[in-house]
């Protein structure tokens, strides 16, 4: 259960004084958060931790903010950290290690291999571990005021359809389980919850048992655990329609089916025959802003940030996009309640399209007026023409791509 600590602190005076240790930020969270902690809200130091060096992490913003990455750190509070996941201590140099103990206020830990093929065993060295392995070298940091990790709404998806809690759901023994998946590569046996995610995708089991072992091995460490659905496309910030390669979901489905269509079938719920099911999904800025309003606010346990705090859309709204648009002929999409009925390719990798789950959002319910550089208020925004216009530019792009050829 999230404790958000109630108070109307002012966000540019908060993050000035603030020094914010992040990971991922070459990924599509890591580099909006980046640009906001920079640009928007004047933090005092930046530490980002990058993998390989630093020619590589400035090849990446050049690829994925290629206007905005200049401004970002001519602001001179952006510091990189070369360092390695799979190495104590990060790889990081010792003097390197002690700047940051002595002056990181906030941990935001938004790197993930992310996945959905890898195999658990892969998943869980490469998330879980590295994650925990973070949260204990955070310990260390004198001035630490909270640990804030991104993991996924769907880190629960053995529950039914219907609401899904901010709280963490414990089942079985979460110690026992990473230590039996190292070492044989597969869940225990009766664990069920767990066999079913490792059948939606490993990325979620490894997700799921993070959530459970950083309070339970760190239970004085200040936790902020953000769940977020389906990640899109950015409103407006770092600019939009920003979202790297294959990292919004929806698009990457968009993409793939405009290009080779399939069947069409889905298997839904029987309460949603009509593929009315709420398929969540939310720009990457009002992410970063839930995230970062929860950092000001100094929320602890678990938020999540998803289409309640947003605008809702089903799974038929998504596929209306893709058929105004398609520049290949395609079968209509199908939705059928037969579970027997073999299902196209795009719905059989993508699991989660035919479930229905609503995510509260009771702890940013509070926050959805706060108005500043960190608003989710949508003002004037039109959510179903953006994402379809989101349609219309993949459509493009894949006509396009083939008058070159």
């Amino acid at each position: 259960m999230s404790l958000v600590v109630q108070r109307t602190p002012d966000a540019s005076t908060f993050f000035r004084g603030q020094t914010i240790f992040l990971t991922g930020g070459t990924g599509c969270l890591g580099g909006c958060l980046l640009f906001k902690l920079a640009l928007k809200l004047d933090a005092r130091k930046i530490f980002v931790l990058v993998r390989g060096s630093a020619a590589q992490a400035m090849a990446s913003w050049a690829r994925t903010m290629p206007i905005e990455i200049e401004p970002v750190f001519a602001t001179g509070k952006v510091h990189l950290v070369v360092g390695d996941f799979t190495k104590g201590d990060f790889g990081i140099e010792p003097a390197t290690l002690a700047e940051l103990a002595e002056q990181v206020t906030l941990v935001v830990h938004a790197a993930a291999s992310i996945s959905l093929k890898a195999p658990l065993r892969t998943t869980i060295a490469n998330n879980c571990i590295p994650t925990l392995q973070l949260a204990k070298l955070s310990t260390t940091f004198t001035k630490l005021s909270c640990f804030a990790y991104i993991s996924s709404a769907y880190a629960n998806s053995f529950l039914p359809d219907g609401v899904v809690e901010e709280k963490i759901y414990e089942m079985g023994d979460a110690e026992k389980e990473v230590s039996d998946i190292l070492e044989t590569g597969s869940v225990s046996r009766g664990m069920a919850h767990l066999s079913h995610l490792e059948g939606v995708a490993p990325y979620y089991v490894g997700k799921h048992l993070t959530e459970r072992l950083l309070p339970s091995r760190y239970p004085h460490l200040p936790i902020l655990i953000v769940r977020p659905t389906i990640i899109g496309p950015a409103i407006s910030q770092p600019y939009p329609y920003y979202g790297p390669s294959g990292s919004c979901p929806i698009s990457t489905y968009m993409r793939g089916y405009m290009k080779a269509p399939d069947s069409g079938i889905f298997h839904v719920s029987p309460y949603h025959p009509m593929g009315t099911n709420i398929l969540d999904e939310i720009p990457v800025d009002l992410v970063a802003n839930i995230l970062l309003l929860h950092l000001l606010h100094g929320t602890r346990g678990i938020v999540h940030a998803g289409a309640q705090s947003y605008v809702p859309r089903t799974l038929s709204h998504i596929h209306a996009d893709i058929r105004a648009f398609c520049p290949s002929e395609s079968a209509p999409f199908t939705y059928v309640t037969d579970m027997t009925i073999e299902q196209g390719k795009y719905a059989r990798f993508w699991k989660l399209f035919g479930r229905d789950w609503h995510f509260s959002n009771k702890a940013t319910k509070p926050l959805l007026a706060v108005m500043g550089p960190l608003s989710v208020a949508l003002e004037d925004h039109d959510a179903a023409s953006f994402m379809r216009n989101r349609a219309r530019i993949i459509a493009e792009a894949i006509l396009k791509s083939k008058t070159k050829l």
